[in-house]
């Protein structure tokens, strides 16, 4: 598996936990929105952002980021980048 498949697989289980963690039973893939209707508040995106910056060494939002996170894809683009 190369680093740009872990990093990806690493999101989305990241989002995955966090969703069941609330008790969201919803399919998750790169197309999907990362918006209020995932179920996620702001202190959501935050503990997945620390969860994956531990878990892959990076922070890609230390410097903040100049475009806008749409989907799933655009998350791990970002962490992709960094």
């Amino acid at each position: 598996m190369t680093d740009v498949s872990k990093r990806a697989e690493a999101v989305v289980e990241a989002i995955r936990r966090a969703l069941t963690e609330k008790g969201i039973d919803t399919t998750v893939g790169p197309d999907t929105a990362v918006d209020g209707s995932l179920g996620l508040d702001s202190l959501d995106w935050a503990a997945i952002v620390v969860e994956l910056e531990s878990e892959l060494g990076v922070d890609p939002f230390v410097d903040g980021i100049e475009r806008e996170l749409k989907t799933i894809q655009d998350l791990i683009e970002v962490y992709n980048a960094a």
